[in-house]
């Protein structure tokens, strides 16, 4: 396997000091032009390219920015994290991108892996397992600029860049409940997700708004175990026969309540309407066409990537405060029309 050529190996094989094959190839006046020419034409002939990080460390600044996120294979992380590069990489920053695959200890490890790489800043998104945030609260020990995006830790004072969960999700049950639906059901995320918490209270303020009952029964949390929604879904359809409308926290699992559903001998929307969360490709790669919850996840990225350039070449102060992004409702075939 090839190695990267040094200045070590230019001035070992030059016979001159590693301070004066650095200078030279800075163009360093108190360089002889000779000499310049002799270690620039050896390193291109050993194709030496700039140790750029060790050059930028040696200004006290790494211009890389970490970025953690719960899992790259949701289309939703991964539009975010384009609109974070699309952002950072114009103001000469590179992103140490790491994907935790929804692991505690993976987090743990990513934000040790940003310390030990001397990241500028971190963006992050938490997973579904975190519970304890010991390891965040280092970077603000260590006074490393944390921004978090979607997935927050809100008693932590640093900057948030969220959706209107709560409000979307208002949105979504009421727009059930205008299509005649008088049992709805809920999937939820984890209790340790800000974002799942506010979608669920969303979904009970727009039942309590309308008059109808918050049923406990007719929620679930979904925990990563696929089979519980079969459990779920089976249950809740034997005790409540005149389930007519489902919400769920994100698209993946309403494409998989579904799938569920449609194998139980239910009609979607005919019998139940079933509204979705995030707008993920599979909404519409599915028959029927799924209605669902649309975030702009480039738009939280570039949002995300903002903040972060402000804090970091503008001085901006580290503070508590919360960026809020409105999502909209998409309507496709899963819902019925209302009229």
């Amino acid at each position: 396997m090839g190695k990267y050529v040094t200045i070590t190996e230019i001035a070992r094989q030059l016979g001159v000091s590693h301070s004066t094959v650095s200078r030279a190839l800075s163009d360093n006046p108190r360089i002889s032009k000779k000499t310049r020419e002799l270690v620039k034409n050896l390193a291109e002939k050993l194709g030496y390219h700039t140790n750029s990080m060790a050059l930028r460390l040696s200004k006290g600044k790494s211009q890389l920015i970490g970025v953690i996120v719960p899992d790259l294979s949701i289309s939703f992380f991964s539009k975010i994290v384009e609109g974070i590069l699309e952002t950072v990489q114009k103001e000469d920053y590179s992103i140490l991108l790491l994907n935790t695959q929804e692991s505690f200890e993976k987090e743990k490890e990513a934000v040790e892996t940003c310390l030990k790489h001397r990241v500028d800043g971190v963006l992050a998104a938490i997973t579904m397992q975190t519970k304890n945030f010991d390891h965040y609260e280092r970077l603000i020990k260590y006074e490393v600029p944390l921004v978090f995006f979607d997935r927050v830790a809100n008693f932590l004072p640093v900057p948030k860049v969220v959706a209107n969960d709560h409000q979307s999700a208002f949105n979504a049950t009421k727009h059930l409940i205008d299509s005649k639906c008088k049992c709805i059901a809920h999937i939820t995320g984890s209790i340790n997700l800000n974002n799942s918490n506010n979608r669920l209270y969303g979904y009970m303020d727009a039942l309590a708004e309308h008059g109808l009952d918050v049923n406990e029964s007719l929620i679930h949390y979904y925990e990563f175990e696929p089979s519980s929604i079969d459990k779920f879904l089976k249950k809740t359809i034997k005790k409540y026969p005149n389930l007519d409308g489902l919400f769920v926290f994100n698209d993946y699992v309403a494409n998989y309540s579904i799938n569920v559903l449609t194998k139980m001998g239910k009609k979607i929307p005919e019998d139940i309407s079933v509204f979705g969360f995030s707008d993920e490709p599979v909404a519409t790669y599915m028959t029927p066409q799924l209605s669902s919850v649309k975030q702009v996840a480039s738009k939280m990225g570039r949002l995300a990537g903002q903040k972060m350039i402000s804090i970091l070449n503008y001085d901006e102060a580290v503070v508590n405060e919360k960026v809020v992004i409105n999502p909209e409702l998409i309507l496709r075939e899963t819902t019925k029309v209302i009229g």
